[in-house]
């Protein structure tokens, strides 16, 4: 099979938003998870979000000779660390290579950063094997985990209030502390929209949580585990929406923290890096990129 790999452009939305929802539901029902996409039109909304981000290189992967897709990829350049995903072939096209190529194509254009990264669903072998064989290493072990906190006291000393400019210093110096990069150019897209969280304590801040209630778009920094356990204290009774998260398993004080406070795990999820990698040195969690 003939195929030709060059770059999205927002006109492809709608192919890549169908085989996005059909690409993850094949894996997640062939394994008995819940779907990663509610329904096509989700799938095609997130995708069309990073066709339009110009920090967002996409990648497309088409049958020489028909206007037909077969898979996409997308590689983020906002900040120093590369990340990879999503990635997704069409189920009826699995087989022929064409993930492999998606890979390499974003491998070739990350060619130089620091690291490149991503997160995949540890259920998924194939995957797995892909970029272990493309030369990706295995760093942590997450679980998503969701749910609404049960109602508990938060000390006086505490502020938990949406981030503001002001607060971007100090979550930068937080981010190098916790895993020694930026990704600042990411926060400040989610500080457009309103998204983000900040704990504060003794007019310092201690913990910040880009998107607390979506665990594909979130990252979150915090000095202590009892910081980020208050963050998200302060984030129910904020935000609406259950929180939605990943948490690193070997962090267990943390996972069990969240499991005590009525959060369930429903999906296991893996690091994966190719390139430097520094085991983080405080509380943390990854969004689906790294």
């Amino acid at each position: 099979m003939e195929i030709t790999i060059r770059s999205a452009t927002e006109a492809d939305a709608q192919a890549c938003g169908r085989i996005c929802y059909e690409g993850f539901r094949a894996v997640t029902d062939r394994h008995g998870y819940p779907p990663v996409f509610a329904s096509i039109e989700v799938a095609t909304r997130r995708l069309a979000a990073f066709l339009a981000n110009p920090s967002v290189f996409g990648l497309v992967a088409e049958l020489a000779g028909k206007p037909r897709i077969a898979g996409f990829n997308f590689l983020s350049e906002r900040d120093p660390i590369r990340a990879i995903g999503p990635i997704a072939v069409d189920p009826s096209l699995h087989g022929y290579g064409i993930g492999r190529r998606l890979m390499q194509a974003a491998l070739d254009r990350a060619r130089g950063a620091p690291s490149v990264r991503l997160v995949q669903e540890s259920y998924n072998i194939q995957s797995l094997s892909l970029y272990t064989s493309l030369g990706f290493g295995v760093r942590e072990v997450y679980a998503v985990v969701t749910g609404t906190p049960a109602p508990a006291a938060l000390s006086l000393d505490w502020e938990i209030r949406p981030l503001r400019d002001g607060d971007i210093p100090a979550c930068e110096a937080l981010q190098q502390r916790v895993v020694g990069y930026s990704r600042m150019n990411e926060l400040r897209e989610t500080l457009a929209i309103g998204a983000p969280l900040a704990a504060l304590r003794d007019g310092g801040l201690r913990a910040y949580a880009s998107v607390p209630t979506s665990w594909q778009a979130n990252h979150a920094m915090a000095e202590t585990d009892e910081d980020l356990q208050a963050l998200l204290l302060g984030a129910a009774r904020i935000r609406p929406d259950p929180l939605a998260l990943l948490i690193p398993v070997r962090r267990a004080e943390l996972f069990r923290w969240c499991l005590a406070q009525g959060l369930r795990a429903v999906r296991p999820m893996t690091l994966m890096s190719v390139g430097q990698y520094r085991e983080p040195q405080g509380a943390y969690v990854p969004s689906v990129l790294y």
